[in-house]
């Protein structure tokens, strides 16, 4: 049996966290290989146990085995996973770290080809293996259906992710500003990591038809999305977004920024709404509530999107054959 070293951030709520237990839990379970799944915040004394490493996120898990890869070549092969904000919201202080790991990664993948083409070109010089496409996949709550048929909300639009200026929560406020429609609510769900920006929120939410719910279990968010009128993502970028591929899976529309790592999920009017301003996204929200057909065609279609390409079978299988190729 191999033996893996899962090293990802695993704050509470985040989508790397949810990422790194569903591969961990996948990997384990078909593929006869023992992970351990480990956060980025722990001390990280040795890896010779292990017979490969998973990195999730260059800079976070780099930070952990920058210098050990620079002082050893026998040690276990290295996958880097790119996360998301490693790519498009890396922080200046992140850059010596992540170019110091990235060329010691055996393995590199990316969510989608639009991200692998970004990475291509902005750390061309530091690649040494191909970069590996593999998909996000959704695993819903085992207490819902996706067939179950739930009457929805009217007016209930929903917002998940933790609160934190790349998710741009203000954005969704502005929304709600611009529509015409003041039935329409607006639920905010995340873990409130930036205080400052939650209590701005707070402030905000006593004028607009808004609240702010704090963080809350996988089954209540999927509950909620399972009877909501629609699910608004205002993130200033993604890698994948996990809450959006969840909303799609329970039939919930998408109404979703326009940025890179959205418009590798999202095609507009087909699979979900795309938005640049507020004034656009209230138009979206407007549109969504007027037209019936529109509806039912953006849930077929994100749905059938889901079941072809963000495969847990899939996705897990990818990873296996990654790990075995370099592992001997």
């Amino acid at each position: 049996m191999k033996r893996v070293l899962l090293l990802a951030p695993l704050g509470v709520g985040s989508g790397n966290a949810a990422t790194a237990y569903r591969i961990a839990d996948g990997l384990s379970q078909t593929s006869k290989m023992s992970v351990h799944c480990m956060s980025t915040h722990s001390p990280l004394a040795s890896i010779r146990q292990f017979d490969a490493v998973l990195a999730l996120h260059a800079y976070r898990a780099g930070h952990l085995l920058a210098s050990m890869y620079q002082n050893h070549s026998d040690l276990p092969p290295l996958i880097i996973i790119f996360a998301g904000t490693d790519l498009h919201s890396y922080e200046p202080q992140w850059l010596p770290t992540i170019e110091q790991i990235i060329p010691k990664a055996r393995g590199l993948v990316c969510f989608s080809s639009e991200w692998k083409t970004y990475a291509e070109n902005v750390y061309r010089d530091l690649l040494t293996c191909p970069i590996t496409v593999i998909p996000q996949s959704v695993l819903l709550s085992p207490s819902i259906s996706i067939s179950e048929q739930l009457p929805y909300s009217q007016k209930t639009i929903i917002w998940a992710g933790v609160i934190r200026p790349v998710k741009d929560p203000i954005f969704a406020i502005r929304i709600m500003s611009c529509l015409t429609d003041h039935d329409l609510k607006l639920i905010i769900i995340g873990d409130e990591a930036d205080r400052s920006l939650t209590d701005t929120i707070h402030s905000l939410c006593s004028h607009l038809n808004v609240t702010l719910i704090g963080n809350q279990s996988t089954e209540h968010v999927h509950a909620l999305m399972r009877t909501a009128f629609a699910y608004l993502n205002t993130s200033v970028n993604e890698g994948m977004c996990l809450a959006i591929l969840e909303a799609m899976a329970l039939g919930l529309p998408v109404i979703a920024r326009r940025n890179t790592g959205n418009i590798s999920i999202i095609k507009d009017g087909q699979t979900g709404l795309l938005y640049e301003t507020p004034e656009q996204a209230a138009e979206c929200l407007l549109t969504l509530e007027k037209d019936i057909q529109l509806r039912k065609t953006l849930i077929k279609q994100a749905a059938d999107r889901i079941i072809k390409i963000h495969n847990p079978e899939k996705e897990i299988a990818a990873y296996r054959n990654l790990i075995l190729t370099l592992v001997e």
